[in-house]
């Protein structure tokens, strides 16, 4: 696994009368120039920037974390590349968000937003967690904060942050959670996410068939592969992941859940 770039502290001017956007950009050879610092009064000509192009990075370092390697890593195959994530619940957020098919490409940490006058939290600044590039093109923050941690203090900078969004033209949500059981069962399936456990397209086809009326897991797999049924549950929950095939992740997972064929037929949904 690669380590994650080296932490670039983002000196923010404190105390602005405006409300402003900090970056640290790549130079034209991926690495970054230290002590690079760009900055931008918050307009909506500031959100139509390709920021695609800056490829902006990571900029802080969590208090505790010592080292350069960290284990929350996700790869996101449509970039092939690590997603790096400050906890795991950050990861499983990562997780859900690959799953909706609606992100593109993935920053963790890009960029500091300060709070100018006329703020409720006016010479404040705020990092959110991670900048997403949707499939449509337009971009959007997030934040992860688990609904039981958000306190008034935080209610107030995930507003103002939202208000930020709204001039620049982007998206804004505060990711806080899914059920448990749902996000275990997800991980279960990311693992057959990637291209080589994808069907042949005889294969798919015969899988969506068969599973038309609602089938299980364990039967599918038997009809698909009778040589070899494990073989057979990569491709279906391949077809899961990429939403060809509907699973109700709430329940336990065994070889009795029923896959059931996804109408109408299309790889991914709505966030």
């Amino acid at each position: 696994m690669r380590p994650v770039d080296e932490p670039k502290p983002i000196n923010a001017r404190r105390r602005t009368a405006s409300t402003e956007v900090h970056w640290i950009p790549r130079t034209v050879s991926g690495r970054t120039t230290a002590g690079l610092h760009e900055w931008a009064v918050v307009d909506r000509a500031l959100g139509d920037r390709d920021w695609a192009e800056i490829d902006p990075m990571r900029v802080r370092k969590s208090k505790g974390v010592r080292h350069r390697f960290t284990p929350t890593m996700y790869y996101w195959q449509r970039t092939r590349s690590h997603v790096w994530c400050e906890s795991q619940l950050e990861r499983w957020e990562v997780l859900w968000l690959d799953y909706s098919g609606q992100v593109e490409r993935l920053w963790s940490q890009p960029l500091a937003l300060t709070f100018g006058h006329g703020t409720r939290l006016s010479g404040d600044s705020h990092i959110p967690d991670l900048l997403a590039l949707f499939t449509d093109g337009s971009f959007g923050l997030f934040d992860v904060r688990p609904a039981a941690r958000i306190d008034e203090h935080a209610r107030v900078q995930f507003d103002e942050t939202a208000t930020i969004c709204g001039a620049l033209g982007w998206r804004y949500k505060v990711l806080a959670g899914h059920d448990d059981r749902a996000t275990a069962n997800l991980d279960c399936l990311s693992a057959s996410r990637h291209d080589r456990c994808r069907p042949a397209p005889a294969t798919e086809s015969r899988i969506l068939e068969l599973a038309a009326g609602g089938r299980p897991r364990g039967e599918l797999c038997r009809i698909v592969a009778p040589d070899c049924p494990p073989l057979a549950c990569a491709w279906v929950d391949n077809l899961a992941w990429r939403h060809l095939l509907d699973v109700d992740l709430s329940s336990v997972f065994s070889s009795e859940t029923v896959y059931t064929t996804a109408s109408p037929r299309h790889e991914g949904r709505a966030a």
